[in-house]
């Protein structure tokens, strides 16, 4: 769950038009009801109509609900309400709009709770306001929560935010906006956990993952097991791939997110909705190493897999040398699938690791005794999940 890992600031990315501030203000109000020990503020950005014609935009300021108007259409306005003002396509915009929301926003800086705050939207506009940007740079690095919608545009700053790290981005889109909806409330509020179990091939995560099972089950910790691929329509689509020697990356990409997907609707938002521990046997990491390793861009990989995945509340790293996972690779009898190759193998170790710490992770010694893996993770469990063994 994010609210619990290292990354603080999540942005919604999407076309105009899409959705964005409808989304933002259902997670708004979401988080407004569920999470009260948060002070949520911010700003929303609404259209301004006159019949059925779009005259402008407001900023509504929350939780304060004072509204300003942010930007009007040249047609209604006269020529001399135009000049010596800044403008965004047939928009003149107000920028001391924003310079007054965050006058306003900063003034609550000194509030005891924790600060969440939400901005709808950074985009072209917003950043004409040197306040505006100043203030979006300083809640990147402050230890805030941030919930944001960016806007499409090739500015330096809209670069800089999109290519800010650790940071959690999703994709909005027409079709998909009813199943975020849904799938974003499990990123701030869970009944259940997601533990998935990573590492190289080889390295024991099959053996570890019905373990770790067995032993939730004897705790009396509701619990399911699971594994990427799965046995639903796509995933044999995928074991199947899996066994050819050349595979095609862009129609393997496509069938993985399919089946994550189906993964997600069908079994993990239906049991941690319901308070279940899902232990994954592999799961989006496994995408974004293996694929980012064949040549794919992982920040692509990664948007595209967390747009759909509910992030795991822990992921458990088993750690081995390449040379002793090919060694165990070789000593199957299936045979060595595409991606079980020593230089492939290296790749894939060294993006599991890059991307490790924006997670809640635990690495551990593959080659250590099952036991004592176990035992390191029970403690972890205890410390993190307030005495799950207890």
């Amino acid at each position: 769950m994010l609210l619990q890992s290292p990354r603080k600031k999540f942005f919604i990315l999407g076309l105009p038009g899409v959705g964005k501030t409808t989304l933002i203000e259902y997670l708004y109000k979401y988080l407004k009801n569920n999470l009260p020990q948060f002070f949520t503020l911010g700003f929303i950005t609404k259209e301004v109509r006159e019949g059925s014609k779009r005259k402008g935009f407001k900023i509504e300021v929350l939780p304060f609900q004072q509204e300003y108007i942010l930007a009007e259409d040249k047609k209604f306005l006269s020529f001399e309400d135009t000049l010596n003002r800044p403008s965004v396509g047939k928009y003149i915009v107000y920028t001391e709009t924003l310079d007054i929301t965050i006058e306003i926003l900063k003034n609550s800086l000194n509030i005891k709770e924790p600060l969440f705050f939400i901005i709808d939207e950074i985009g072209k506009m917003e950043i004409l306001s040197f306040k505006f940007c100043e203030f979006i740079k300083m809640i990147l690095h402050s230890p805030h929560f941030l919930l944001a919608t960016l806007g499409k545009g090739e500015s330096s700053f809209l670069k800089e935010i999109k290519n800010f790290e650790p940071a959690f981005f999703c994709e909005l889109t027409r079709e998909n906006r009813n199943f975020l909806r849904n799938r974003l409330e499990y990123e701030f509020q869970r009944k259940g956990k997601i533990i998935a179990i990573e590492g190289i091939d080889g390295a024991g995560k099959t053996t570890l993952s019905k373990i770790l099972y067995d032993k939730l089950k004897k705790e009396k910790i509701e619990c399911i097991l699971s594994a990427e691929p799965t046995d639903g329509p796509f995933g044999q689509k995928l074991k199947e791939l899996l066994k050819k020697e050349k595979i095609d990356s862009l129609e393997f990409k496509q069938l993985i997110l399919k089946d994550r997907k189906w993964h997600v609707e069908k079994l993990i938002i239906p049991s941690i909705k319901n308070g279940r521990w899902v232990i994954l046997d592999r799961y989006y990491l496994s995408t974004i190493a293996y694929q980012g390793a064949q040549g794919l861009d992982e920040k692509t990989l990664l948007i595209e897999n967390e747009t759909i995945a509910p992030t795991p509340d822990l992921v458990i790293y088993l750690d081995l040398s390449i040379k002793e996972a090919l060694k165990r690779i070789n000593n199957r009898k299936k045979g060595i699938q595409i991606f079980e190759k020593k230089e492939f193998l290296t790749k894939v170790d060294a993006i599991y690791k890059k991307y490790l710490k924006w997670f809640n992770c635990l690495i551990l010694e593959a080659e250590s005794p099952l036991e004592e893996n176990l035992k390191l993770i029970k403690e972890y469990l205890n410390s993190k999940f307030e005495g799950t063994f207890s």
